[in-house]
């Protein structure tokens, strides 16, 4: 069978009424019967005490006396002058041998006849004996046998009220006060307790629905205790491990599910990209070696020029694979030297994929740089032959080399509709292309200017495209 477990302030509740309230009305029955004993030990006491002092007082004052009698107003002044307020002390009856009253400070007699009914038969002589038979009432005589007269003292219940009765309201006003401060206390103890842990489930529940980044945030007061800031101060610090951990996590997936495009997007690229010049090498390689057909010197030489051209392009390919590694990885390594940037740009129009195409170039003398002299070349390789590639019309290339204050600038231009500016700037992201006529047309592996761009921040070189006017343009900065 399961059974529901007791939420905390439950247990509190119930800790408080088995531990706290429950010993303590128990101390307070004992404390109030203990106290009823006393009082009561003392009532009877001072009864009998009341009862032997007035009768002592009356042989003493018989035993002086010439004649051995004891006036009425004797009496009467030893009453009232050793219990003045009879509504705050004892009943005294003096009775004498006919037990008529000779004396009393009672002021009804009413009582009498109820007391002398219950006064045992044989009354002991010179001696303080109580006989009542009700509680927290004693009755005391004390017996004369010269003259043989009879002291009764009456407890009423007025006095019992103003002792025994008011000493129980009081232990009871007083444990009932303490309950109180008790019970107020642990309310306000297990209010901010309740609450503190209300916000440690609800950042567990957060924690376990995904939302890292909630914190617990505690009551701080005296009734909080510190292992509850204990919990929240390491909850805390445990939520925001978690949160880095899982943002770290998913930053992971997110480069891994790129490496992945990565990996799907250069394999297609490579495996179309790298089919067209192998075709050609195997093709025109197996033409010039086949012995049965004669072939001129010119065919021969043409033959030979495109098989250059496709290993070339190849080789650029292999290339532009093999520094995508380095520039993601942040491990390109560089060899600078002072180059000519003429100079540089002229090799990297024999790389290029420009045969019979025409390139205007126009460069200014003795622009050096300091660079890396094979990095620097593949940057520009493939930005001509991306602007040989691309050019619409046919229209010639425009490369141009020129200072611009202190800096060395190096343009290459080519006739193409203007680009969105939103796709302009991601036209440096890999395998991203221009979506025209002519670019679905146009093979290539869509890494050119990622590549570009990587190596250019590599030699902090500043590179930006531009399209306006039907022209698109890539600077360089040196």
């Amino acid at each position: 069978m399961n059974l529901k477990r007791p939420k905390i302030v439950q247990q509190i509740m119930g800790v408080l009424f088995f531990a706290v309230l429950i010993p303590l009305i128990t101390i307070g029955v004992i404390i109030s019967n203990i106290s009823q004993q006393t009082v009561r030990h003392e009532l009877n006491y001072s009864a009998m005490m009341i009862s032997q002092f007035v009768g002592e007082n009356i042989t003493l004052y018989s035993e002086l006396s010439k004649n051995h009698t004891v006036s009425k107003d004797y009496l009467e002044e030893i009453i009232k002058e050793d219990f003045a307020n009879s509504k705050e002390t004892r009943q005294i009856y003096v009775l004498d041998e006919n037990k008529k009253i000779v004396a009393t400070n009672a002021q009804s007699e009413d009582d009498l006849a109820l007391i002398l009914k219950s006064l045992p038969a044989k009354l002991a002589i010179n001696k303080p004996v109580l006989f009542n038979q009700i509680k927290n009432q004693p009755i005391a005589y004390y017996k004369l046998d010269n003259p043989d007269w009879l002291v009764i003292v009456n407890t009423t219940e007025f006095v019992t009220k103003n002792t025994i009765n008011k000493a129980r309201f009081r232990i009871i006003l007083a444990i009932s006060l303490a309950a109180l401060f008790t019970i107020f206390v642990m309310s306000f103890y297990t209010y901010y307790l309740y609450v503190n842990i209300r916000q440690l489930f609800k950042g567990i529940i957060a924690i376990s629905k995904g939302n890292y980044a909630r914190k617990i945030r505690m009551i701080k007061n005296i009734f909080s205790p510190y292992e509850m800031y204990f919990i929240a101060r390491e909850f805390n610090f445990m939520a925001r491990k978690i949160s880095q951990s899982y943002q770290e996590l998913s930053e992971k997936n997110l480069r891994l599910e790129k490496m992945d495009a990565f990996r799907g997007n250069l394999i297609n690229a490579i495996s179309h990209e790298f089919r067209t010049p192998l075709t050609g090498i195997i093709g025109y390689s197996s033409r010039l070696l086949r012995p049965d057909i004669e072939i001129d010197e010119e065919t021969r030489t043409k033959s030979l020029k495109i098989i250059k051209e496709q290993a070339q392009m190849l080789s650029r390919m292999v290339e532009d694979l093999l520094v995508v590694p380095e520039i993601e990885s942040f491990s390109l390594k560089l060899d600078e030297s002072e180059l000519d940037l003429a100079k540089t740009l002229e090799k990297s129009m024999l790389y290029a994929n420009s045969t019979g195409y025409e390139i205007k170039f126009e460069a200014a003398d003795d622009l050096t740089v300091m660079a890396d002299e094979n990095r620097l070349i593949q940057i520009f390789t493939n930005l001509i032959d991306n602007a040989v590639k691309y050019s619409e019309g046919g229209a010639p290339v425009e490369v141009a080399v020129f200072k611009e204050g202190k800096s060395a600038v190096v343009e290459i231009s080519n006739t193409h509709q203007k680009i969105d500016d939103k796709l302009l700037g991601q036209l440096f992201e890999k395998f991203i292309r221009v979506d025209s006529a002519l670019t679905r047309t146009t093979r290539g592996t869509g890494l050119g200017l990622y590549i570009v761009r990587g190596l250019c921040s590599a030699m902090k070189i500043d590179i930006s495209l531009h399209s306006d006017g039907g022209k698109f343009k890539v600077r360089l900065v040196f």
